[in-house]
């Protein structure tokens, strides 16, 4: 679907669904360089559940026109306009690697919009080299190619994983180049920039689940299993062989560990 705004045509993804009155919501937010398509093995999965389902692509990320914001605090914002706009009272969110940053401020700073959150390969904190922020201003291809390369397990590497026949780090850098060039640049510069997630963890008392790679080279296990035991109400599951980009690497465990929270906790 598309909406506009602030004045710039918006994109996401429902699923295949229509959105129906009564159903719970469930936003799914991208992380650095990303765009909804990280989502295609969930949305579809959950919006055939019953749920309401809306994978965004953020400003100046996939389809979604505008400049890349330059904070989290900012994209925190924009997801709350996003609700506003389609009359999202409360929803569940579920996110990725920078779209955790981005979470931990939306449920800290509107409690009364979150009914939970699904942190996936994730961390309070999200190191950033400057060596590859300067790659993916100067080359954005051989920072795609970077990234890619420590996004996966060994299992990912293969072309015999979760989408038989096909390349996860093919079809991850052809999203990364969908993306205007200076899209993940802006990300990680956001990334290194935001220091306030433990802040924003201790604020947060909604249900929380924090599924994690234990082969992630991207945002190292000991950080996501920190933010786990900074969270108030969360159960973590690790998922041992897999790596960054668990969505692509292990979808359907993705999915039976999204059915199983919602199932008990709502």
């Amino acid at each position: 679907m598309r909406f506009e705004i602030d004045g710039n045509q918006v994109f996401a993804s429902t699923g295949g669904r229509a959105h129906m009155p009564g159903q719970q919501w469930v936003i799914f937010v991208h992380g650095a360089g990303g765009s909804h398509v990280v989502w295609s093995q969930q949305v579809r999965a959950l919006a055939y559940d019953g749920y309401n389902v809306l994978a965004v692509d953020l400003p100046g990320h996939g389809d979604s026109q505008g400049e890349p914001l330059d904070n989290v605090s900012a994209m925190a914002n924009w997801l709350i306009s996003v609700m506003d706009l389609l009359e999202i009272d409360r929803a569940h969110f579920v996110n990725h690697s920078m779209g955790g940053l981005i979470c931990l401020e939306v449920a800290a700073s509107n409690p009364e919009r979150v009914n939970s959150v699904v942190f996936i390969a994730t961390a309070m904190q999200i190191a950033v080299n400057d060596t590859l922020i300067e790659m993916s201003k100067s080359n954005p291809p051989k920072a795609y190619d970077f990234m890619n390369s420590g996004s996966y397990g060994k299992f990912g590497q293969m072309h015999d994983n979760s989408v038989p026949g096909n390349s996860l780090i093919g079809s991850n850098f052809q999203i990364m180049a969908h993306n205007p060039p200076n899209a993940l640049n802006a990300d990680l510069i956001t990334c290194a920039a935001y220091a306030d997630g433990a802040l924003a963890a201790s604020r947060i008392s909604c249900p929380t689940l924090c599924l994690l790679a234990g082969q992630d080279a991207m945002v190292r296990l000991r950080f996501g299993t920190m933010l786990a035991d900074s969270l108030a109400d969360c159960r973590m599951h690790i998922f041992d062989g897999a790596g960054h980009t668990l969505m692509g690497e292990v979808p359907r465990e993705i999915n039976h560990h999204l059915r199983c929270f919602y199932d008990e906790k709502f």
